[in-house]
């Protein structure tokens, strides 16, 4: 009999090196004892599935492709997966979503398994490590250098991360001492919001393992030209939706830091002129770049010896930040006198 190679372009199974219990979990998907509402095809396809699990987290939703997944499950066709696929819904052991581009088009179909299929795989215990021989009722024995002292004279004091957090809100666990609300969330109360709704409002968020600070940073674009019970009812319906709101906020706070950049370059720009013709440019090694010559049309130019260099918005953003500076006439003439 021959044996064709498989084809560049396809995936095929391949050995990966699988935690016990996955091993064991994937054996009883064929185990005839076990999964007795599924057909072979829906078990092949729940045995590749489980080759993508996380144990850490079994409940995350996985992204496997369409053609690793065929692969995994030793199919030969997507269109025998889609109906294995759609067996493992039917059955409850899987929950599929569609996630849309922004042009309409499905490309992502998380797939995530059920308490049915986690409990019928043994994927659903607790594993418990061995106790630890020093261990005894909560308290580790050990040999203490010096005589115990209570945490409040031996504990330092907490160092902030030097990551630099949205203007809007401070410190995610700053606390305003005379509400005792987080710092990012007063603002709220400009919108007629009450103390005790905004806690209500952080218990939801929580429940839907969310943080009521990265909702409002997400939205308050949104939010911002409503009072009282609109903006909780938008809070509350914005929260049910399967957003990452954090990397919402992020991508917000870096948009708003780049138009910020560009609009202070901008203005820098256009206040460049005649009264710094014929000013040296220095580095910020103090290398002499040029000398600046204006130009009533607005197309300044820095001349050197090597050429000359355009005055535009990244030349404005480099004095802004300090790499490139201006000599004055008199700092001039006092180099030329000594």
């Amino acid at each position: 009999m021959t044996y064709l190679p498989p084809a560049a372009d396809r995936a095929v199974a391949v050995a990966r090196p699988l935690p016990s219990s996955l091993i064991e979990a994937r054996a009883a998907v064929f185990n005839p004892l076990l999964c007795l509402d599924l057909n072979a095809t829906s078990r092949r396809v729940l045995f590749g599935i489980l080759t993508f699990l996380n144990l850490r987290n079994a409940r995350k939703a996985i992204f496997p492709r369409r053609d690793l997944l065929r692969a995994e499950a030793l199919l030969n066709s997507e269109a025998t997966l889609y109906r294995g696929l759609k067996q493992l819904v039917d059955k409850g052991y899987i929950t599929r979503e569609q996630t849309r581009r922004s042009f309409g088009e499905f490309h992502l179909s998380p797939i995530s398994l059920t308490t049915k299929a986690l409990t019928m795989l043994g994927l659903n215990q607790v594993i418990h490590r061995e106790r630890s021989l020093k261990v005894r009722d909560g308290y580790i024995k050990k040999e203490h250098t010096k005589d115990e002292q209570s945490f409040q004279n031996t504990a330092q004091p907490s160092v902030r991360s030097a990551v630099p957090k949205p203007e809007h809100a401070g410190e995610v666990n700053d606390i305003d001492p005379s509400t005792g609300l987080p710092i990012e969330l007063l603002r709220l109360r400009t919108l007629d919001i009450s103390k005790g709704t905004i806690c209500w409002l952080m218990l939801h968020a929580k429940l839907a393992g969310k943080r009521l600070g990265d909702v409002v940073a997400a939205v308050w674009h949104r939010i911002s030209t409503l009072r009282g019970r609109s903006v909780v009812a938008y809070l509350r319906a914005v929260m049910a939706k399967p957003l990452d709101f954090a990397w919402i906020a992020q991508q917000r706070h870096e948009k708003a830091t780049r138009h910020g950049a560009l609009r202070r370059a901008s203005e820098m720009l256009a206040s460049l002129g005649r009264r710094h013709h014929g000013l040296e440019v220095l580095a910020r090694d103090g290398t002499v770049c040029g000398i600046f010559e204006a130009s009533d049309a607005g197309t300044h130019a820095v001349v050197g010896r090597r050429g000359s260099l355009p005055v535009n918005l990244s030349f404005a953003n480099a004095l802004l930040q300090g790499d490139i500076a201006f000599r004055s006439a008199d700092e001039m003439a006092r180099m030329s006198m000594g």
